[in-house]
């Protein structure tokens, strides 16, 4: 029994240590992508910093459609604020890289989260540690550990959240537990909308007949709990702009920006049809007969869910990989795309048995709130796309809040595999992982792109919106600026 016990601790003891090492290695892949990458490379970064440095510089919140990013909740810019304030002395590097670290974290933080899902759920050492580094190596994830952006916090909070929610699957009436995972879906919504989704799926665990009078309890305190971290911002977008979710993509510049990319109507084809080009050229600019010029679309990237792939495989908005390479015979994109396929096959596989699973046992099975936080995801990404045509609306950035369960659903479809099939799964996931970290580590396959390109979008973009402090953004994380000289050439 010693030995055994020995045997055991040795074992668990290990697979910390792989963890850990897991952990250190994306720490410093994030840690020097987010000290090399463009200035202000990201999802509308110019616009996320703006209202960071509003906060901070002002102390006040902005209207909600004061600018281009203000309508979101106010949660990550209150952190960014503090960060901002802190390091604003220091330089535009340090800030830069002071901003990307938070997005970082969070990161990391849903990296540590699956893990102890998925292990909670039943997968093996291996399969727990393959999940791990896809979930902090997929595309779509790293890239946005480096952005600054309210995404990978909200991904964060949506995560921990439904870790409570697991353990409140089984029993629901635990209400210390449940004011936990009210407490972290406020502030999940107090960072993004999306976070609705887990706001509902809150209650799931308490949908049964056999809930008793503790149960109610444990209900009651999550909504109150939630409701009293998240209410105020949405009272206040209601007082402020009479709608509890105040949107600017009607307004201008955003509805122009969004409408030059849209390469026509939606149509249901749109959603059943991926065309080869997807993976091929994986890139919504992407030309066989040579560099890309402005204007010329991917005409493939029109399929929905061929361009949230290709942006969760490889960077399809041409935020990391310099636009000059987006173009045949570049094979990174390619080689990501194809090796995505075995890790995204187990996903799909592991969330229709979940899927089965949940409607066979009538909302009882153990990964409920993960199969339906990630059906509502997938609702809303084809509900929101097919009424926002354009291609931007189609990023996987967007599925981010379904970290947690893809990560829980990979772990399933590797189980579901025969004995002979899982291993070379595994390995050919590891790979992938892997691989995307080597293309998307900044200088070692593709080198850093034209540094100011993004600084100079968003300056012409502040033009438009003086009073949103956008073009006071750029000029604090300038790096290139001469202070008092202009831009440097």
């Amino acid at each position: 029994m010693g030995a055994m016990d020995t045997g055991v601790r040795r074992r668990r003891l290990r697979v910390r240590l792989a963890l850990a090492a897991l952990l250190v290695l994306a720490a410093a892949h994030y840690g020097w992508n987010a000290r090399h990458v463009a200035p202000l490379a990201g999802y509308d970064a110019g616009a996320h910093a703006a209202y960071i440095l509003t906060v901070a510089d002002e102390g006040r919140l902005p209207r909600p459609l004061e600018g281009w990013s203000t309508f979101h909740p106010p949660f990550y810019y209150l952190i960014g604020a503090a960060a901002w304030r802190l390091l604003d002395g220091v330089g535009p590097v340090a800030l830069m890289t002071g901003l990307r670290a938070l997005s970082a974290l969070a990161i990391l933080g849903c990296g540590v989260i699956a893990f102890a899902a998925v292990r909670r759920l039943g997968a093996g050492d291996g399969v727990a540690l393959v999940t791990t580094a896809l979930v902090l190596f997929v595309p779509v994830a790293q890239m946005a550990a480096v952005m600054i952006g309210n995404e990978p916090l909200a991904a964060l909070l949506v995560a921990a959240t439904l870790l409570c929610l697991l353990a409140l699957q089984e029993d629901p009436r635990r209400p210390g537990l449940a004011a936990f995972a009210g407490l972290l879906g406020g502030l999940a919504l107090a960072t993004k909308y999306t976070a609705v989704l887990a706001a509902v799926t809150c209650a799931v665990p308490f949908l049964r007949l056999d809930l008793g009078r503790r149960g109610y309890r444990a209900l009651a305190v999550c909504l109150v709990t939630g409701v009293a971290v998240a209410a105020p911002v949405y009272v206040r977008n209601l007082a402020l702009e009479g709608t509890p979710v105040p949107m600017t993509r009607t307004l201008e510049p955003m509805r122009g920006v969004e409408s030059a990319y849209v390469l026509g109507p939606r149509a249901v084809t749109d959603y059943l049809l991926v065309p080869p080009a997807c993976l091929l050229r994986p890139s919504i600019i992407h030309l066989a007969e040579g560099p890309p010029r402005a204007g010329e679309w991917n005409r493939a990237m029109q399929s929905v869910w061929g361009l949230a792939y290709a942006s969760m495989w490889y960077d399809a908005f041409s935020h990391r990989v310099p636009i000059r390479f987006h173009q045949d015979g570049v094979r990174a994109g390619p080689l990501l795309a194809l090796l995505g396929l075995v890790p995204t096959g187990l996903v799909l596989l592991g969330f229709a048995a979940a899927l089965a699973d949940l409607a066979q046992r009538r909302g009882r099975s153990s990964d409920a709130p993960l199969t339906v936080l990630a059906a509502l995801n997938g609702l809303a990404f084809v509900g929101y796309t097919w009424s926002a045509p354009a291609m931007v609306a189609a990023k996987a950035s967007y599925l981010l809040p379904s970290l947690l369960p893809a990560a829980a659903f990979f772990a399933r479809g590797v189980r579901m595999l025969p004995r002979g099939a899982a291993a070379p799964a595994l390995v050919l996931s590891a790979l992938a992982a892997v691989a995307a970290a080597v293309v998307f580590t900044t200088g070692v396959v593709f080198p850093p792109d034209d540094g100011p390109r993004f600084l100079r979008g968003w300056e012409i973009t502040g033009g438009y919106l003086p009073g949103a402090r956008i073009e006071d953004a750029v000029r604090h994380v300038d790096p290139y600026l001469r202070r008092g000289a202009g831009r440097s050439p």
